[in-house]
């Protein structure tokens, strides 16, 4: 019996112009099978009703990045910048050598914690975009942040849904919420979607607010590599992870900053493996002569919208 070829292995044996087209159909399965996953998981009632939350948002942040990349093969650039969908997606080069660490959907207790103290030990500021609902629960780990030597604390929306999928009005509501509990007359006004998915009408809003948006140039798609360390052909497909990184996180980040020469990393405060590899990365990223800063210093300011 002859086996499906993998998405991988599909675009490997066909030509360049025909690898779109591969790419585009077996992302098309992989979205939909995400999807389905995603609406046949009953919500979570037990116990483990926090690990569930963490499945089901890994499964999310999976279907979101495979629908993502569909997208951006199927759709015209010109389409797509129109409709402001994807505000996160960075094309403007990064300072040469320069890196900013953010950390998304805190605070997350012994997360956050643990990563300033890493960023204690390396005298690195980053930036934490914060979930409302989140900073609600831990006040005192915002407080915390705060606290910590030139670190930066972020509107990351008030309970994470995906803007693509509610109205203008909740929208709004999203920014609304987390500013007035997380903004002060001190924090800077920083803003970035959830799964990078945007819309014209809330660019609209965050500007006139006073925000910039933040996305990032490096996905370290850490969401993908939590759960076994390893990613499957369809995760790699959507976050752009080449295939000798599969099993290797931070192979995967060292490169994409050497690649891009340098810039904003997008990471999750939430995933253990992220937490497990951080001073990997961070020595790393040292070694190969990279500079940390913040999103906030001059050099970034050409990237943020």
């Amino acid at each position: 019996m002859t086996r499906p070829l993998t998405p991988r292995a599909l675009a490997a044996a066909l030509p360049p112009l025909a690898c779109s087209l591969a790419c585009a159909l077996a992302l098309m399965g992989a979205a939909s099978a995400a999807a389905q996953e995603d609406t046949a998981r009953p919500a979570p009632a037990s116990e483990a009703a926090q690990l569930h939350h963490h499945e089901d948002d890994t499964r999310r942040i999976r279907k979101h990045h495979l629908s993502r990349a569909l997208d951006r093969l199927v759709t015209e650039p010109a389409v797509l910048e129109q409709s402001c969908k994807y505000e996160s997606d960075i094309a403007t080069a990064p300072p040469v050598n320069r890196v900013a660490l953010t950390f998304d959907d805190g605070p997350s207790p012994g997360a956050t914690e643990y990563i300033l103290e890493l960023l204690k030990k390396y005298n690195i500021t980053a930036t934490f975009f914060m979930v409302g609902k989140q900073a609600q629960e831990n006040p005192e780990l915002v407080n915390m942040v705060r606290a910590a030597s030139h670190q930066v604390v972020a509107n990351h929306s008030w309970d994470h849904p995906n803007f693509h999928e509610i109205d203008v009005a909740a929208q709004a509501d999203e920014v609304e919420r987390n500013e007035a509990l997380l903004a002060t007359p001190q924090s800077p006004k920083l803003f970035r979607y959830p799964y990078g998915n945007s819309s014209c009408e809330t660019n609209t809003l965050v500007h006139a607010r006073g925000y910039k948006i933040v996305g990032w140039h490096i996905d370290s798609c850490d969401w993908a590599y939590d759960k076994t360390g390893k990613i499957d052909a369809r995760e790699a497909l959507a976050c752009g992870v080449a295939p000798q990184f599969q099993g290797d996180y931070v192979g995967h980040v060292v490169a994409a900053a050497r690649a891009r020469k340098g810039g904003i990393i997008l990471m999750h405060e939430i995933h253990r493996n992220t937490l497990k590899q951080l001073e990997a990365v961070i020595t790393r990223l040292l070694a190969e002569g990279f500079v940390f800063g913040s999103v906030l210093d001059p050099e970034f300011q050409s990237s943020l919208r």
